[in-house]
C-alpha cells in the first residue's frame, strides 16, 4: 500500500509540475508551486520511510501548500486530497 501511494503522488507531483510550468519567484507562482510539489514529494517520502509524528505534520504542511496554489486543478486538488486523507499525526 505504502508503495502504490509513493507511486501514486509521485505522478500526480510531476504532473502538477509540468502542468504549472515555470514563472518569477513570488509566492503562489507557477515556480512556487512547482518547488511546493516537489517538497510534498520529499515530505512524503520522508514519512513512509519514518512515519513519526513530526513527519507526518511536515506532510501535511507539505500539501497543504501545494493546495493554496492557484494553478492547480480541481482534479489535482482532489487527488493530494486524497493521498493525505487518513493521514493522521
Amino acid at each position: 500500500m505504502k508503495k502504490k501511494l509513493i507511486s501514486y503522488v509521485t505522478v500526480l507531483c510531476l504532473a502538477t509540475a509540468m502542468l504549472l510550468g515555470c514563472g518569477g519567484d513570488d509566492d503562489n507562482t507557477p515556480q512556487s508551486c512547482e518547488s511546493d510539489a516537489s517538497a510534498f514529494q520529499a515530505a512524503l517520502n520522508a514519512y513512509m520511510a519514518d512515519p513519526v509524528k513530526s513527519k507526518c505534520q511536515a506532510l501535511l504542511n507539505a500539501a497543504n501548500e501545494v493546495l493554496d496554489c492557484p494553478g492547480i486543478t480541481a482534479a489535482q486538488r482532489a487527488q493530494y486530497e486524497d493521498a493525505v486523507q487518513g493521514v493522521t499525526c
